[in-house]
């Protein structure tokens, strides 16, 4: 067994996996907006979605589906959340979702389904129906990019990671893609992820693996903490490496997964709608790593934070109203900040610092922010991105 290492595939690099990406008639700019992706065989299946309890009609019948913990295909769209469509909404991710099942010659129940797009508009069925045997006869290897692209939304750009680990002398690997630009924040973000392996993983073990991944990677992002109802996290794993994940190897296993979300939960950040700069902002010495947590999220989702990052203006200040508005405990005498290894704030108090200093702690595309509250051991963490006028610019205008 060995420590993983990184490689191209996306969500086709693991072994027996296709992919395909279409237009199928949702988006006026024929941009594709219809991906598929496909195991080789029947495989062990998990997923994780959104808690909203606003859910769009994919979101439930995949719930519903994933509890057999086997699956075989997702089919994805972008351009059309398929969200508050009420019944009608329902019939229609059906009806796609039967006519795919049927060109691939597998159950429905081995169907996994995900939209993404404009909520409250009913989706083309007639047109998505008359796409599925183009996207069925494009499936390929080598079409993972195509897939990765068709489920964009408002991103600029595919994200797209995969890794390769040994497991019992025999090589694994994993490999993923994503989508998510705005509506980001942990629980999940506006985002659809399907991550394949071609390990063999028992579905139970393979559902914990997968939830503890997403609360490491993508449950600590935001770009701007809004919360989605359409997320989804999938998971199949086929089996054609032969290599079976049990015992020890679970933990290296579980470790590669956790790199491809990671690097595919940075890459919405980096890739946020209107984002120029993003934060690594680490809390440590809470009570307990709970109380880290949820002060990291308060920060992570502060406006006057994510100003002040956007104008690489450096205030101590906003910092320390954000930490103090969380639930963490800790005594205000004792905070301490860094930006970019500087320490601004020590013992409770800011600290004068050069202007000539000042202007270069935020100045990086990517800067790391370190409060230790000086309460304890816990620890937290959240990766996000600054508010800019372009973020603004694209959400008032989204829906028309």
């Amino acid at each position: 067994m060995s420590a993983h290492q990184a490689l191209l595939g996306g969500v086709t690099a693991a072994k027996g996996f296709t992919a395909a990406g279409v237009h199928s008639g949702i988006k006026r700019s024929r941009k594709p907006d219809l991906a598929l992706v496909l195991a080789d065989r029947p495989s062990a299946a998990a997923a994780v979605f959104t808690i909203n309890r606003v859910q769009a009609a994919p979101v439930l019948i995949s719930k519903q589906r994933v509890r057999q913990g086997i699956a075989r295909a997702v089919l994805l769209n972008s351009g059309c959340a398929n969200c508050l469509t009420g019944p009608k909404g329902m019939q229609d991710a059906r009806a796609i979702s039967r006519a795919t099942a049927q060109a691939l010659h597998l159950p429905e129940s081995q169907l996994l389904l995900a939209s993404t797009g404009i909520i409250g508009r009913r989706l083309p069925v007639p047109r998505l129906v008359r796409a599925v045997p183009h996207l069925v006869a494009s499936l390929s290897q080598a079409h993972h990019r195509h897939a990765a692209q068709a489920i964009l939304t408002t991103d600029l750009r595919s994200k797209e990671a995969a890794v390769e680990l040994t497991v019992g002398g025999r090589r694994v690997r994993i490999g993923g893609m994503a989508k998510g630009s705005g509506m980001i924040a942990p629980s999940m973000a506006t985002m659809l992820c399907v991550v394949t392996t071609d390990a063999q993983v028992a579905p139970a073990l393979l559902a914990r693996l997968l939830r503890q991944a997403t609360e490491r990677t993508f449950n600590r992002i935001s770009v701007d903490g809004d919360m989605s109802t359409n997320d989804c996290v999938f998971v199949l794993a086929n089996g054609a490496s032969g290599a079976s994940v049990t015992g020890a190897a679970a933990k290296a296993f579980g470790a590669a997964l956790e790199a491809v979300c990671d690097r595919l939960a940075r890459m919405i950040v980096e890739d946020g709608e209107g984002v120029a700069r993003t934060m690594a902002l680490e809390v440590r010495g809470a009570r307990t790593a709970r109380d880290a947590q949820l002060a990291a999220r308060q920060v992570a989702f502060s406006p006057l934070v994510k100003t002040m990052l956007a104008g690489a203006d450096p205030n101590p200040g906003r910092l320390a109203a954000a930490v103090g508005a969380s639930p963490a405990v800790f005594d205000p005498d004792k905070l301490e900040i860094r930006i970019s290894g500087q320490t601004v704030v020590a013992q409770g108090t800011a600290l004068k610092i050069g202007k000539a200093v000042t202007r270069t702690l935020l100045a990086r595309p990517h800067v790391e922010v370190v409060i230790d509250l000086h309460a304890g051991a816990g620890r937290g963490w959240m990766f996000t991105g600054d508010l800019t006028v372009e973020y603004i610019k694209i959400n008032a205008g989204y829906a028309t």
